[in-house]
């Protein structure tokens, strides 16, 4: 985009080069530097040039766009500004302060940017720098619009096909936010990480079906305990716990260490009332750290249903009464435990 946007500015100066007040010759030869990218020759004709008009937008933008070329941004971008004072609405000067801003992910930009599309409201190249710059200063729907009226200039760039999906997973829009995965497995479809991030976001659009069909080529050879952990939260959300739980006890065997792997099984045998099957494989003669014994705890005590020893095991935690409940077993605290 850095390359594109150079080039698209020194274009636009050569189109505006009618509106030069310096000589004709004077003006060919600053041009014919530019394009060559000589731009120390440039800087050294620009400067006899703008002391005969100081005034010159056009000439302030040039000079510019040669500090730019040679990675002098801060002089780039006071040129820029200079120009600017004296031309608000001059492009030229307006794409190279905000391809300075784009590149440095200053939100500075942000105004300059939206300015180009106030004069031109189709330009998708600025659609795609607003896109990127109010998804890092987190506006996600903001961002998301932008990402739209890009086109199709993100479609071979996964990591900008990642943030537009991330908007859309903050704004809670899933089926979309899958739309735009599947294009980044379409340009790597062997990428393992890729299509683990593509199943986890089908799970949360509700879509455990097309999370497996996902998985399925990973699940064909050697899945490593993030595959496994996926497919069987697919399993379950498609009510076939018999598989859920055989795929957990496989990536158990993998990865015997996995605190969450652990959680996911305690999680299942909870939902399905199972809480001595939980305990007996949480306890099945693994060197369980504090966290799983206390997982096994609290299944017991959840399997007798009595408050006062749920409360007990939760008090007695690191996790506290209300992390336990809503953030791990995703359940109501009892009514009338302790007061809550």
């Amino acid at each position: 985009m850095r390359a594109k946007g150079t080039i698209c500015l020194l274009f636009a100066l050569v189109l505006c080069s009618f509106c030069l007040s310096a000589q004709p010759a004077q003006f060919e030869t600053i041009k014919l530097a530019l394009q060559s990218k000589d731009f120390d020759k440039a800087i050294q004709l620009l400067q006899p040039a703008l002391k005969a008009s100081p005034e010159n937008a056009q000439l302030w933008s040039m000079q510019g766009t040669a500090y730019a070329g040679k990675g002098q941004t801060k002089q780039a971008l006071s040129s820029f500004r200079r120009s600017l004072k004296i031309s608000p609405d001059l492009l030229p000067a307006l794409e190279g302060a905000a391809q300075i801003g784009f590149e440095s992910s200053d939100p500075a930009a942000i105004p300059i940017i939206e300015h180009i599309l106030r004069l031109r409201p189709k330009d998708t190249t600025s659609h795609a720098m607003l896109a990127i710059l109010e998804y890092q200063q987190g506006k996600w729907a903001t961002a998301v619009t932008h990402f739209e009226n890009a086109g199709s200039l993100f479609d071979s760039q996964p990591r900008a096909l990642h943030a537009y999906a991330t908007c859309l997973v903050k704004l809670k829009q899933y089926d979309q936010a899958v739309n735009v995965f599947e294009r980044t497995v379409a340009l790597n479809p062997q990428d393992q990480h890729e299509r683990q991030l593509l199943s986890a976001i089908q799970l949360m659009a509700n879509r455990p079906n097309d999370a497996l069909a996902t998985l399925e080529p990973l699940l064909q050879s050697n899945p490593d305990t993030g595959t496994l952990e996926l497919a069987a939260r697919a399993y379950e959300a498609k009510k076939d716990t018999s598989r859920a739980v055989s795929t957990l006890q496989q990536a158990i065997l993998l990865d015997p260490k996995n605190v969450d792997l652990y959680v996911d099984f305690a999680s299942i045998c909870y939902t399905h009332g199972s809480f001595q099957v939980g305990v007996d494989v949480l306890n099945d003669g693994l060197a369980l750290p504090a966290v799983l014994a206390f997982s096994a705890g609290l299944l017991f005590a959840l399997g007798v249903r009595r408050p006062v020893t749920i409360a007990l095991f939760a008090l007695g935690s690191s996790f506290g009464l209300f992390h336990v409940f809503y953030y791990w077993l995703q359940v109501p605290l009892p009514v009338g435990v302790l007061g809550f």
